[in-house]
């Protein structure tokens, strides 16, 4: 049977999916942000008319990238959001070292490719925020709320309190990783977490009694 005029191919999304794929292991790479719209095609084994076709711009293409990264981190932001880890300062601490870990293995990058795609930009900004940034602090603002809730915490205005605690490790793992940090200005992340924890914990813990 002919397809109807203006319908797609019966492979579309799955070739869409694997030029995304290609697309997205070039953009996390250090100057990936700065790759053009051409070599994006190259990249992807395609000419710049069918990376046109499946995605419109480069603009569009890049902000798909940050929705793809978002929907592949979703079961890791459901986990910092709900998973169960004891009361307020294991659980947190448990949050801030799965926050390091997965930086260490793609997290950061995406940010950085984020960042670096983003800022001053009227269209990516808000992708980055939205797709990548502000997930990160919404699962942090369910996991305060829950030890807010349960008496741990004192009663705050959780978007403030979650920007707090995320915010400095975000620039911290950046000054260090992706900045290169570690070789000018290094950094005991690991003791950095605890004493930033401590902190947080001091302002905002519900006093034993």
């Amino acid at each position: 049977m002919a397809r109807v005029k203006g319908s797609r191919n019966a492979d579309y999304e799955k070739e869409r999916a694997r030029l995304l794929e290609a697309v997205c292991q070039r953009v996390l790479a250090p100057d990936g942000a700065q790759a053009s719209f051409r070599e994006l095609a190259e990249v992807a084994g395609v000419s710049v008319a069918t990376l046109r076709h499946y995605f419109g711009s480069r603009e569009a293409l890049l902000a798909e990238v940050m929705a793809d990264m978002h929907r592949r981190g979703l079961p890791h932001l459901l986990a910092a959001a709900t998973a169960l880890h004891g009361p307020a300062r294991e659980s947190l601490r448990w949050f801030l070292e799965s926050l390091l870990m997965g930086w260490r293995h793609g997290v950061g990058s995406a940010h950085a490719f984020g960042l670096t795609a983003g800022v001053g930009h009227a269209t990516l900004g808000p992708v980055y925020v939205t797709e990548l940034l502000e997930p990160t602090l919404q699962a942090a603002e369910a996991r305060l709320s829950r030890h807010i809730a349960e008496g741990e915490l004192r009663r705050c205005d959780v978007r403030h309190a979650a920007l707090e605690l995320v915010c400095p490790v975000v620039m911290g793992l950046l000054h260090q990783m992706q900045l290169s940090g570690a070789s000018c200005r290094p950094l005991d992340v690991e003791r950095f977490l605890e004493d930033h924890l401590e902190t947080f914990l001091r302002a905002h813990a519900v006093s034993p009694g």
